[in-house]
């Protein structure tokens, strides 16, 4: 009873108390007036998933007034003394701050529906359509929103039972609040950008590595069960502090006896607690996992030793839960030392032949089977782990084409990475891509059973299996929508607003940017694939002839971005394949883009821009470039094209600059073609 009327008091006391009220009105004040200004940004951004971001600044702003409220509540109730004046005054002290701990919890709760109904509100009004993005959402704010201001009570209690009303106690809240907000990530990016999700260090922080990008496309959120046993760790060793400063106020025996006992029990839940989130955190959103991954292929052999005389008939795949059986059929297998891709991350726990484990060895993503015979079938089992460039978060996963997620036939590891050295500002520029870009264009009979709900898969669905012949495979199992739009199966992100009424928009402009393209090269499919998933962020780009993978960025809608330079530029780096020096084919796929722009009529490009790459090429070259493009500039569009087609016709390794700028002055040269 006693409990019930301190819990009251306390609730009371919260919204009578200037301080406390205040914080929790300048939280949704603040709020409001981000998303004003979120909202008001020129650009018709795709970003509604980042949207929720903006809960870290302001948690990171309002603790600190929480922290102070209960560091005065507290101090100022043991400054009196009153738990000495009573036989069970040890106990009271304990009911008096669990019952405001209790009351403050409350209030947090409902400060945390009242954002989800903001954020909901906003969702539903722009056109996101319902799903469990909402449900995760909720789960976001709940760990992001919720855990933070309810830990910064037991901050100020702690404080308070350390330092009392010495003026030193505020020093501390500082510090306090400081290294345990939300933003530590942004704060000290020097020393987190380097943490990885199971190193030890990864427990510091209750936030994000990025707090700009909390959402991926599929995956969602970035919300883990290693998130929510960070928090109750968090709460299990302030819980046991606040007991162990406790002990100078027991008053009996059997009270210190008691804390002593829970006080040696608690770094048991503590330990296992905090394994068992670095054991489950999510590598999908960490830097430096990613960065990790990157520096490995950088340091792989790219002249692995290979062995490709066999064929692949068929693949039979099984996917439970995070182990994969793949079944390999040959129609000719013509070596004992077979040679297959699979992304070195996937742990293999036995290869198979003839019903006999068999031994193999590992160069990066390149494995090497040993066979005692030739066979014409293998049974590979291996594990599905979660990796910044696969991930695998609460049953989530993107398993694309282009990756090595089953063994391949292919001679090259997944990634590749590549280095200039830039004359300008950038100093080295870096790109990476998958080596599966363009895919081979032999096809394979698959069979694939998978349990879970998926979303897209480019194969079609008999009975409880998906089967038939592609080039290789595309499973997404993951947050996202999908509709029917004159024969396309379009799937989108689940926090892409109005698809339904966009799509009328965005396939017809794709389709009439791929005939486009055609104009000016054969491309590396015919016709644009039915099956078409779009992506925000995250997700590699290519093309094979049954699916389209097209990932955009997040500053323009995609009804939007088809108004931009980019949009064409990736349909070409998508369908046409390389030819010539990288450089010499971006710098193709740049005129070629004007070219376009020009032809439809759309917003002019500024012709000094150049490629990414152009920076990093030396000062003769980029002379010769700048020429190129000063000769092209003036040329009709019959001319630009008919220089573009010969140009990527005779481009080749042997192909210089002094070719390119004969051919174009040339085309200048030549009356327009009718």
């Amino acid at each position: 009873m006693r409990w019930k009327f301190l819990f009251v008091f306390y609730f009371k006391h919260m919204f009578k108390s200037k301080l406390y009220a205040s914080a929790s009105i300048l939280f949704f004040v603040l709020l409001i007036a981000r998303l004003i200004l979120f909202f008001s940004d020129p650009y018709d951004m795709e970003a509604y998933g980042q949207l929720p971001h903006e809960v870290f600044m302001l948690v990171q702003m309002i603790s600190i007034f929480y922290i102070v409220f209960f560091y005065l509540l507290h101090s100022k109730e043991l400054l009196y003394g009153v738990q000495s004046f009573f036989t069970d005054g040890y106990r009271i002290m304990w009911e008096k701050m669990s019952s405001m701990f209790a009351a403050h919890v409350l209030c947090q709760g409902a400060m945390v529906v009242f954002s989800y109904l903001i954020f909901a509100i906003v969702y539903f009004c722009v056109g996101i359509e319902p799903s469990n993005i909402y449900l995760s959402l909720f789960r976001f704010l709940v760990v992001y929103m919720f855990g933070p201001l309810v830990l910064s009570s037991m901050y100020g209690l702690v404080v308070a039972m350390l330092f009392g009303t010495k003026k030193i106690s505020f020093f501390v809240i500082l510090i306090i609040w400081i290294i345990t907000g939300p933003m530590t990530t942004e704060l000290f990016i020097p020393f987190f950008i380097k943490v990885h999700a199971n190193d030890l260090e990864s427990l510091l922080f209750i936030g994000k590595h990025a707090i700009q990008h909390i959402y991926d496309s599929y995956i969602g959120f970035e919300v883990d069960h290693g998130n929510e046993l960070k928090l109750f760790t968090w709460f299990l060793v302030f819980f046991a502090i606040i007991l162990m400063l406790s002990i100078r106020w027991v008053l009996t025996k059997r009270e210190r006896n008691a804390v002593i006992k829970v006080l040696l029990l608690l770094p048991f839940l503590i330990v296992a607690s905090a394994y068992s989130s670095l054991q489950s955190n999510t590598k999908a959103f960490t830097r430096a996992d990613q960065t990790t991954e990157i520096d490995d292929y950088r340091q792989m052999s790219t002249d692995v030793k290979t062995d490709l005389r066999y064929d692949i008939q068929s693949y039979s795949i099984s996917l439970k839960g995070k182990q994969a059986t793949v079944h390999i059929k040959f129609s000719r297998m013509d070596t004992t030392e077979p040679t297959f891709q699979l992304y070195y991350k996937y742990p293999i726990r036995s290869i198979q032949a003839d019903h006999q484990q068999v031994k193999f060895t590992r160069n990066g993503d390149i494995v090497t089977v040993y066979l005692p015979e030739r066979t014409f079938s293998l049974i590979f089992r291996y594990d599905i782990v979660d990796t910044s460039l696969i991930p695998y978060t609460n049953g989530r996963t993107l398993l694309l084409a282009d990756k090595a997620w089953y063994p391949k036939k292919r001679s090259t590891q997944m990634y590749r990475v590549y280095e200039f050295s830039s004359n300008d500002s950038k100093g080295r520029v870096e790109w990476g891509e998958f080596t599966d870009r363009f895919l081979p264009s032999e096809s394979h009979f698959f069979t694939l059973k998978v349990d879970g709900d998926v979303l897209f898969c480019n194969l079609p669905k008999r009975g409880e299996v998906y089967y038939g012949k592609a080039q290789a495979i595309t499973l997404i199992k993951g947050q996202g929508n999908q509709l029917v739009y004159k024969g396309y199966q379009i799937t989108y992100p689940a926090d892409w607003p109005d698809m339904g009424e966009r799509v009328s928009t965005v396939v017809p402009q794709l389709e009439k940017a791929f005939q486009d393209v055609r104009q000016l090269a054969q491309t590396d499919v015919s016709i644009l694939p039915k099956r078409i998933v779009f992506s925000s962020f995250g997700l590699s780009s290519f093309m094979t002839d049954d699916h389209l993978i097209y990932n955009t960025n997040d500053l323009y809608a995609i009804d939007q971005y088809i108004l931009d330079r980019d949009f064409y530029e990736e349909i070409f780096f998508l369908s046409v394949p390389l030819k010539g020096s990288l450089i010499m084919y971006h710098e193709w796929i740049s005129l070629a883009t004007r070219w376009l722009m020009q032809k439809n009529e759309l917003s002019a490009i500024e012709w000094v821009s150049k490629s990414y790459l152009f920076g990093a090429q030396p000062l003769s070259v980029q002379k010769q470039i700048e020429s190129i493009y000063e000769s092209f500039q003036p040329l009709s569009l019959e001319q630009k094209q008919q220089f573009l087609r010969t140009w990527y016709e005779k481009m080749d390794e042997t192909w210089t600059w002094d070719h390119v700028l004969q051919l174009v002055k040339e085309s200048g040269a030549i009356g327009d073609l009718h």
